[in-house]
């Protein structure tokens, strides 16, 4: 009898064990699945915050009527440097470029064609510029009819647990009116 119980013992051991590892690599995967996508949700909000950041930015400047000095350049860079800034704090990510259009859609989304000046970012941070066709004296502050101003950014996230696909390429975007000018 206590033969026969050992070995009734023995069995169910051994279909713990087996039932163990076909759970373990499942809650591994899990686990890093979890880990990617809290990663990549961290990095969604922070790209969020940045474009917001920069489109704020963007509509306090404004055009050439608050700077009459100042060339698109001087003040893109602003932009996109506060945008960059902000977004420097993302993990497992590449950042891309950094656009500051004139959106013709109502959601403020970036289509082909809109008013843009497109800055690229290199591996070190540093910003060159792409095509320019949205200068501030096209920037409008006279209400009723300011411009909206929308700053896009484009990002890669690589996840570190490799669970999701590599190199995912994102986007956000954000956009404001231009700060009036009363008159």
């Amino acid at each position: 009898m206590r033969h026969q119980l050992s070995l009734e013992k023995r069995g169910r051991r051994g279909q713990s064990l087996a039932e163990m590892a076909v759970v373990i690599p499942v809650l591994v995967f899990l686990l890093m699945g979890g880990f990617d996508a809290t990663m990549l949700i961290a990095n969604k909000i922070t790209a969020g915050y940045a474009v917001r950041q920069g489109a704020r930015l963007a509509a306090e400047l404004g055009g050439s009527q608050t700077n009459p000095g100042a060339t698109t350049l001087q003040i893109d860079r602003q932009i996109a440097r506060n945008a960059l800034a902000v977004a420097r704090s993302m993990n497992a990510v590449t950042l891309k470029e950094v656009d500051i259009y004139a959106p013709s859609k109502p959601d403020g989304s970036y289509t082909a064609g809109d008013p843009v000046d497109q800055y690229f970012v290199s591996s070190d941070g540093s910003l060159s510029a792409g095509s320019a066709t949205f200068p501030i004296q096209n920037r409008n502050q006279t209400p009723p009819n300011e411009t909206s101003i929308g700053v896009r950014m484009l990002w890669q996230y690589s996840p570190p647990a490799g669970v999701f696909p590599k190199n995912m390429q994102m986007e956000d975007y954000a956009v404001m009116k231009a700060a009036p000018v009363l008159v």
